[in-house]
């Protein structure tokens, strides 16, 4: 089963425990989708002159079943969340693929093929990544014939 891990990269340099409780709130979101795992992550820290017993404040992650459903869900979560708490960006991460959100980023099927395709692992291929039937995004009061 696929896991993500997820990194919150602020705009400005937060204290420790500004940055335990925005990855606390994120992953409060994230739990409200059906079928999905989440966890603080339990590696260590990778960035220079950081000793080997710290861990990489802001990562999260998630595992569990993913459809596209769940995939839009995520994805609309990170991209709400990004613009809500000014993120710099939320950093989506399976092995060396690695995929970016901002607050900016705009929600359709290019981005959903991205996250399928980063869920798809070094293993998966071509129709192990696509998501052909896509859920239609919900416009409050607007037709969706027009799209």
């Amino acid at each position: 089963m696929p896991e993500l891990s997820l990194l919150i990269e602020p705009q400005t340099a937060l204290p420790a425990g500004r940055i335990d409780e925005l990855t606390a709130g994120l992953a409060d979101d994230l739990r409200t989708v059906r079928g999905l795992r989440v966890a603080h992550a339990q590696s260590p820290a990778v960035d220079h002159g950081k000793s080997q017993q710290a861990w990489e404040l802001g990562m999260l992650v998630v595992g569990g079943l993913f459809s596209a459903t769940t995939m839009r869900a995520l994805a609309q979560i990170a991209v709400a969340y990004a613009d809500r708490i000014k993120a710099r960006s939320i950093r989506l991460r399976n092995g060396d693929r690695e995929f970016v959100i901002t607050g900016e980023t705009r929600l359709d099927p290019r981005v959903l093929q991205e996250l399928g395709q980063l869920l798809g692992g070094p293993q998966g291929g071509p129709d192990a990544t696509t998501t052909p039937a896509l859920p239609a995004p919900r416009d409050r009061g607007s037709d969706t014939t027009g799209s």
